[in-house]
């Protein structure tokens, strides 16, 4: 799982990513894992999501 966290935060580093790209770039599967794992990053304050855009980017 910490994987998975450092391979989103490197996805996201380039620019914000839909949901389906930030999936894609970081090699996860399941997509219920990821969105659940980007949630949880959310909380902590490491990754944001702009509602208006539907992109996730580097907090």
């Amino acid at each position: 799982m910490l994987n998975d966290r450092e391979n989103i935060q490197n996805a996201l580093r380039e620019k914000p990513l839909k949901l389906y790209e930030v999936m894609k770039r970081a090699n996860i599967v399941n997509d219920e894992v990821g969105q659940s794992l980007l949630l949880k990053m959310r909380d902590e304050g490491l990754v944001k999501f702009d509602i208006h855009k539907g992109r996730w980017l580097i907090g």
